[in-house]
């Protein structure tokens, strides 16, 4: 098969790229990164640098037979411009790309759109999201979901919860940092469960909608829950740092991000904050998935669990000390 990857510069997006070459695809990966697009080549990827802002559809999707959608601006902070250009815009051109040229697309979005419904344990893919959403983030996602739907009703959407693992520049980075710092209080008392998605177990999940029709949304996890402080306690054991004692009430804290958001706002730069409500929000409030629709559907069953995701991880961390 021949196969377009977008964002394969990027965490998921080349685990997916690596994967499907490996496999003896025939892949194209996009991206901004050319140090990262020679480490692709080589994987056996062929490395195509590309803007998506103004991207040629048409020619980018030349003698492609399916098309993976990993490219996308993933943070909890910005500018709502920036996330309408590269997620929006983006998404819904390579759908209508895609749609007048009979590809098979998989999109990959977030359960983010699920933060702001009030549903925490085994949320399905049907629970009602919107019109409010917990950031510009998870707001300009789900609208990249509906302009993928609506030019492409056959396109297979992902939501990924918490993508992890060696490599990963986003969540275990930024918790490391605040733990190194000691920066981060224990917000609760009690323990928080989440569920969290191995980039392998993700990747899996791409392959196997390559494979196969399945139009849809569908939940992907590692499919076992994990305590979330537990899990910083051990990450701050495998740093060499304290782990989080004192303790502050997650509600202080999400105020205090409020005032630091508001003042970033007011600064012409914009720039990020230190800390945000919404990341406050993530280390307090569970968050499990259904996934029952990913394992009739598409025949998903993680590859990677919990345990040894987090072992790699881990192991990597304290290699680096």
């Amino acid at each position: 098969m021949r196969v377009l990857v977008t964002g394969a510069t990027g965490f998921l997006g080349g685990e997916i790229a690596r994967r499907l070459a490996a496999q003896g695809h025939e892949v194209r990966g996009l991206g901004r990164d050319a140090g990262r697009g020679a480490w692709l080549a080589q994987a056996g990827v062929r490395f195509v640098p590309a803007d998506l802002r103004a991207a040629d559809w048409p020619e980018l999707l030349r003698g492609v037979d399916g098309v993976v959608h990993a490219a996308a601006r993933s943070t909890l902070w910005g500018r709502w411009a920036d996330f309408e250009a590269d997620n929006i815009h983006p998404s819904r051109e390579l759908a209508r790309a895609c749609a007048a040229g009979g590809l098979r697309l998989v999109h990959i979005s977030t359960p983010s759109v699920y933060n702001a419904t009030g549903h925490t344990r085994a949320v399905r893919e049907d629970t009602p999201v919107g019109p409010r959403f917990d950031s510009l983030y998870a707001r300009s996602k789900f609208l990249a979901e509906e302009a993928v739907r609506a030019a492409l009703p056959d396109a297979t959407l992902l939501r990924p919860r918490g993508l992890y693992g060696v490599g990963d520049t986003s969540i275990v980075p930024r918790l490391a940092r605040a733990l190194q710092t000691g920066r981060l209080p224990r917000l609760t008392r009690a323990e928080v469960w989440t569920d969290l998605t191995h980039v392998r177990n993700a990747a899996h999940a791409a392959e196997l909608a390559l494979a196969r029709p399945a139009p849809g949304i569908y939940n992907v996890t590692d499919g076992q829950s994990l305590p979330l402080w537990a899990t910083l306690d051990r990450l701050a054991d495998a740093l060499g740092v304290p782990r989080p004692a004192r303790f502050v009430p997650a509600r202080l804290l999400e105020g205090a991000a409020h005032l630091l958001e508001w003042s970033a706002r007011l600064h012409p730069a914009r720039p990020e904050p230190p800390l945000t409500a919404s990341g406050v929000r993530l280390l307090t409030r569970p968050m499990t998935l259904d996934l029952t629709r990913a394992r009739e559907r598409l025949g998903y069953a993680p590859v990677v669990t919990p345990d040894e995701g987090l072992a790699e991880v881990l192991a990597a961390l304290r290699g680096q000390r």
